[in-house]
């Protein structure tokens, strides 16, 4: 048997019981827990600070209430504080838990809160706790109310008048029941140390604005003011708000001064810039800024990445030509109505190119596109190049604009065979207009679509050992060919015959390999959508555009090309016609009922968002809205279909079809759909095969 010295009997640890785990707290637990509690206040130095609440004269009246932060701490240091009543309180805390069902932990957290009551009812000089002081108890206030109501302890708020009664939100009977409106009580700002007045925060307006926002070029941070050398304050040029306003009215002199003048209520208006104080240093203008009509030795690019984190302040200073492009940019960004975080990031990065550039040369499209690239977020080049290509200060960079289709092509020509790219590009130019037949060309992207048919085609001629479209026969390109079924195998027919048609044309092959071949055409149905689908595909618009769109395609039966060039002039709402340019041609559309709403919706959304852009079509976005190019819009309304489940080919050619089977006559689809005449007995035959089916000899 082992003897341990030095410990007394009462700080022996309770045993603890094994048993099974049940993941909660057990009883056994609980008493190691009430013994550590025990301990813990036996080593605790004292326990009645009389910093801590102190008690006032009885029956003194005070100026006026005042709002105290009281935590558990606060509780802790006034444990073993006498306090008038506090047995009694005691008693009606375990009759009160008797009819609610609580636990001992929590009457020993109520015991807690009362305590707090009690001696804030001390420290005011009164005999009974005011309801007020509730609202400062960090917890349970709605059971220490009830505990002390029972103890006839409590003084209840006047009840207001009924014209002055606030209005109650309207919620569910038990929110109702449990609302109850705050009163405004004095008090002082934890920052300022002003008084005001309010119902929960612990610091005035001005200086919760002063914390949050940068007050002029001043950016505002947390740390000590060098002044009154206090905490955790927010600082610009390391003072505080309270010295700053002190300093504002009593002038510089009283910078090195200990003191500061207290305030009653928030001053107005909040002192939150002193720039009358300080005077800015002459900033000097930058040496890169060009002179007018100066040629550059030679092409270098320049490294944005030291300049993107400067601030204001710390830019060269701008020139006049410089002032006066930004404020040209203001009434631009005026006239137009751009949003605020347009305008900030707009005029930023003009500010920073001019502060190092300056105004009197154009600027290079490649020192705009290297800035934005460092900082996506923190500029906007868009506008910048739109606007100084505007005003003849920009040099473009022409590698940039190229087309993306085309600069695709020419990587993807790099790749093959040095002659068999040869060959590609002599058919590249004879497509685009530029070969021995004059004729219109096509673009970049309609030779791309020929490219995802062609490439898989070449490598696996590349593969065969084909070193050259010349060395293609009639039997490898029937084996192409054989490589698909159905639409696909007659895809890769026309665009291999369009390719060695026009090498042949063009002299780079003596013999076509496609001559003489012939794929049958392939007459496809045209698809039906159920009705039930089609009843609920508006309900999938967000918004006026999507829902003008919807009604294009799915009564109107347009494409997207068609809605992509329709112009503004073309909506004539007076007339109710709707006029589509197709090449060769126009399409008159005669508005119903739904198609007028639904324009009319979107004229006047168009106007709201978009009121003074010059861009003449019809539907645009913010993008389109301020280019200066006037370009369509380039969405593809692939998205705007995808929630109803249907494409928009889809829902254009059930219009279609099933107008085919109201009406069996092709002229009347050629005028209501402005489609030619093959494609209107196409769905003629779909809708009616009966009609066009061939009678036997």
């Amino acid at each position: 048997m082992f003897l341990y010295y030095g410990l007394a009997p009462t700080h022996a640890q309770p045993l603890k019981k094994y048993g099974r785990r049940t993941g909660r707290t057990g009883v056994d637990q609980r008493e190691r827990l009430h013994w550590v509690e025990h301990i813990r206040a036996a080593a605790a130095p004292t326990r009645d600070d009389p910093a801590v609440l102190p008690p006032a004269v009885p029956g003194q009246l005070p100026l006026f209430p005042v709002r105290r932060m009281l935590s558990i701490d606060v509780c802790r240091r006034i444990l073993h504080r006498p306090l008038a009543g506090y047995r009694e309180v005691v008693e009606h805390t375990a009759a009160f838990a008797a009819d609610t069902g609580i636990g001992k932990p929590m009457q020993r957290k109520l015991h807690e809160m009362l305590r707090l009551a009690l001696a804030v009812r001390d420290a005011d000089g009164d005999d009974l706790v005011d309801e007020l002081v509730l609202d400062d108890i960090p917890n349970y206030s709605r059971s220490v109310r009830a505990v002390l109501l029972r103890a006839e302890m409590l003084r209840l708020l006047p009840e207001p008048r009924e014209t002055d009664r606030p209005q109650r939100p309207r919620t569910s009977r038990t929110t109702r029941r449990l609302w109850s409106p705050r009163a405004m009580t004095p008090r002082s700002c934890q920052q300022c140390g002003c008084w005001f007045t309010a119902k929960t925060k612990v610091t005035c307006e001005p200086c919760s604005s002063f914390a949050f926002r940068k007050r002029g070029n001043l950016a505002v941070s947390t740390g000590t003011c060098e002044r009154c050398h206090c905490v955790d304050l927010p600082l610009a040029d390391g003072h505080c708000r309270r010295r700053r306003w002190h300093v504002a009215h009593y002038g510089p002199g009283d910078i090195a001064r200990f003191g500061t003048q207290l305030w009653l209520g928030s001053p107005v208006p909040a002192p939150t810039s002193l720039r009358h104080l300080y005077v800015a240093p002459e900033r000097p203008v930058s040496e890169h800024v060009a002179a007018q009509g100066q040629e550059r030795l030679f092409e270098l690019r320049r490294d944005w990445r030291p300049v993107v984190e400067l601030t204001r302040q710390k830019l060269p200073s701008l020139t006049d030509s410089a002032e006066r492009l930004l404020a040209d940019l203001d009434s631009v960004m005026k006239q137009e109505m751009w949003s605020a975080v347009t305008r900030t990031k707009t005029r930023h990065t003009l500010t920073v190119l001019l502060s190092w550039l300056g105004a009197e040369a154009p600027l290079l499209e490649t020192d705009i596109r290297a800035l934005v690239d460092n900082r996506p977020l923190k500029f906007s080049g868009r506008r910048v190049t739109q606007f100084l290509e505007s005003r003849g200060l920009l040099i473009p960079d022409a590698e940039f604009r190229r087309d993306a289709h085309q600069k695709r092509l020419e990587a993807e020509l790099a790749a093959l065979p040095e002659t068999i790219a040869q060959e590609l590009s002599v058919w590249i130019r004879a497509v685009r207009g530029e070969g021995k037949w004059e004729h219109t060309g096509r673009t970049y992207r309609s030779i791309v679509r020929y490219w995802h048919v062609l490439d898989p085609i070449v490598k696996m001629w590349c593969a065969d050992g084909i070193e050259s479209l010349r060395e293609v026969t009639h039997d490898d390109v029937k084996k192409a060919i054989a490589t698909r079924k159905g639409t696909p195998a007659r895809s890769i027919h026309i665009v291999l015959r369009n390719v060695f048609r026009a090498l042949r044309q063009e002299g780079a092959i003596f013999r076509d390999p496609t001559r003489g071949l012939v794929f049958a055409g392939i007459n496809k149905t045209p698809p039906s959508v159920p009705s039930d689908r089609l009843a609920d595909v508006l309900s999938h618009a967000r918004n006026d555009f999507q829902r003008f769109v919807m009604v294009l395609v799915c009564v109107h039966a347009l494409s997207g090309t068609d809605m992509r060039h329709l112009l503004l002039t073309d909506l004539d709402l007076s007339r109710e016609r709707l006029i589509v340019r197709r090449p060769g041609k126009r399409h008159t559309i005669y508005l119903d009922e739904l198609t007028y709403r639904c324009a009319s919706a979107w004229l006047r959304e168009r106007h709201r968002r978009w009121p003074v852009t010059t861009n003449p079509h019809l539907l645009i976005n913010r993008w389109t809205a301020v280019d200066t190019t006037h370009s369509p819009i380039g969405t593809t309304f692939t998205a705007i279909f995808r929630p109803t489940g249907l494409t928009m080919p889809t829902l254009r050619q059930d219009r279609i079809r099933d107008e085919a089977f109201e009406i069996d006559d092709p002229l009347h689809l050629m005028r209501l759909f402005g489609i030619s005449s093959q494609t209107a007995m196409r769905y003629i035959t779909a809708a009616h095969p009966e009609r066009t089916a061939k009678l036997p000899r």
